[in-house]
């Protein structure tokens, strides 16, 4: 795909292969370049109907980024190395380790494992040593050539994290401990005892200060100073609730801000000197946050973004401010998420065959290795694209309730949208016939009663211009202010009340008012007829009597 942009005429070939899902929301587009059938995909259906897929339009117009990018089934971790040179990612099944080469815009190697793995980390700038924590306790180290030593921890892990400036990898899981490994001497060092937490979900470290936070159960995070271990730094409240778990947390770059996800699917930014927090995204899903980190639009912006992500979207939003960037709904199960550094393009693990990749032109621009598709994106917005939410009502969580459908939060049915969602309006009709049975007959009478009265008008009959039936108190006062207002020698307050009369009754806006009875004006109630005529009315002068 790439060569064939940089070859001769790849203007035109551009141009014929522009073949991708784009999708917009709040006017931000966002470009999926996974979308459609895979490899494998496309020769199984080619074999089954047998035809070549040379004559195939759709096929010769399909996008692929980087070669063989996908699994057999699913794709459970994908991170890129620090170097910024490969991309690795785990899948199943068979339990597989791929390397892909973003110079070559392929497939490196891969290498069989013998379970699935839960995290892997690199330890080197490049891919040629790394760590994987597999789900059956063992830890495997690889390097260039292969496996290099493989062991197993007491029990089963979650996360890892490591320290290059001790060399401590950190193995955090389902018990109250976190175990440390001295890659160095190639030992195990004396696990940290949580004093709060049951269970640890995931380990991060701070990149500027020796500070190690481990999100729990209860809603907490504890933070450990990694030059005294025997007792926390700091714990840190995130959530109130016994049942509510800090599934993910992370560090900016600079350190100086840290987040944390819950399992209720709200995300929280704070400033390390600080327990409150200073932006809050709820994703409305009622989902657990799986995927949380910092990025940063390029090398010279300040402007500092939080990713996140839960089973069925992805959000994108500032850390100071809240507001949201970027939008992506998914209709496969978001395992992982990863943003290439400085630019606009991050990577989805899922649970399809293909990995997701979505581009995002208002938060970055494209990587060096794939700097084309700036141009692709660029003559796409020549082109005029639907937006996501057409033909869907808007509810909110209030309505939600009143319809009977607050079980149908998170699920597909529903797209969450600023304080509320976006219901399809077919569901959205059948959900309100079903809790307003009468409401149909209803609507079925007025309108009946409408037509028999436009049946009535369309009779020829005498007219009676001064006949009013709707408020005749109230037209008669006006009427009256505008005959007032004709005769001579009136004062100038008369006049003006004569004007305003007049754009009152010949104003068609308010022709309803004296023909339509749902404009009525209650005689007893506070908006009478003369309280309501009485700003456009002179005041009478009070004559002067004799006394007697």
């Amino acid at each position: 795909f790439g060569l064939e942009l940089l070859g001769p005429g790849g203007r035109a070939r551009c141009r014929r292969l522009l073949a991708m899902q784009v999708t917009e929301f709040n006017d931000i587009k966002v470009y999926n370049l996974s979308a459609g059938k895979s490899l494998p995909q496309w020769l199984e259906e080619a074999a089954k109907k047998k035809q070549s897929l040379k004559a195939n339009d759709e096929f010769r117009k399909r996008i692929d980024l980087i070669q063989d990018f996908e699994f057999n089934i699913a794709s459970t971790r994908v991170r890129i190395s620090p170097d910024g040179q490969h991309v690795l990612a785990t899948g199943i099944y068979a339990p597989e380790l791929r390397i892909f080469d973003l110079q070559e815009l392929g497939l490196k190697c891969s290498r069989g494992l013998d379970s699935e793995v839960v995290d892997f980390l690199m330890l080197s700038e490049d891919w040629k040593k790394l760590v994987m924590l597999l789900d059956d306790r063992t830890l495997e180290f690889h390097s260039q050539y292969g496996r290099h030593h493989r062991l197993r921890v007491p029990k089963c892990g979650r996360s890892l994290c490591y320290d290059s400036e001790s060399c401590n990898l950190f193995v955090a899981g389902s018990s109250n401990e976190v175990y440390r490994i001295d890659l160095e001497a190639g030992t195990f060092v004396p696990p940290m005892p949580m004093q709060r937490l049951t269970e640890v979900n995931e380990v991060t470290a701070n990149p500027r200060l020796p500070v190690l936070s481990c999100a729990g159960d209860a809603g907490l995070v504890e933070s450990w100073d990694l030059r005294d271990s025997s007792r926390p730094l700091q714990t840190l409240q995130v959530a109130e609730g016994a049942d509510v778990q800090v599934t993910r947390c992370a560090y900016s770059s600079n350190g100086m801000f840290f987040a944390a996800g819950t399992s209720e699917g709200v995300v929280r930014v704070y400033d390390v000197r600080s327990s409150k927090p200073i932006a809050e995204r709820d994703h409305m899903n009622d989902q657990s946050i799986t995927s949380l980190c910092f990025h940063s639009r390029g090398v010279e912006s300040s402007d500092l973004l939080v990713t996140s992500s839960d089973k069925k979207s992805v959000k994108v939003w500032g850390a100071t401010t809240g507001a949201i960037a970027a939008s992506v709904e998914s209709k496969f199960v978001i395992n992982q998420l990863e943003f290439y550094p400085n630019s606009g393009l991050f990577f989805a693990a899922n649970d399809q065959q293909r990995i997701g990749i979505f581009f995002v032109p208002s938060i970055g621009l494209a990587p060096p290795w794939c700097s084309f598709l700036d141009n692709i994106t660029e003559e796409l917005e020549e082109s005029k694209q639907k937006t996501v939410f057409d033909n869907f009502q808007f509810v909110t969580k209030d309505e939600l309730e009143q319809l009977g459908a607050s079980e149908l939060v998170g699920s597909k049915f529903l797209q969450p949208y600023m304080h509320g969602f976006f219901m399809d309006h077919r569901l959205h009709t059948k959900l309100k016939s079903a809790m307003e049975p009468f409401a149909f007959e209803e609507y079925r009478k007025e309108k009946v009663k409408q037509k028999l009265e436009a049946k009535r008008t369309m009779r020829t009959r005498i007219k009676n211009k001064d006949k009013v039936e709707v408020n005749p108190n109230l037209h008669k006062q006006l009427q009256l202010a505008a005959d007032e207002g004709t005769e001579t020698g009136v004062s100038r307050k008369r006049r003006d009340a004569a004007d305003k009369a007049n754009r009152l009754l010949e104003d068609d806006r308010f022709k309803v008012l004296f023909e339509d009875a749902d404009f009525a004006i209650d005689a007893n109630g506070p908006a009478a007829s003369g309280a309501a005529a009485a700003p456009l009315l002179p005041k009478k002068k009070k004559q002067k009597g004799k006394r007697p």
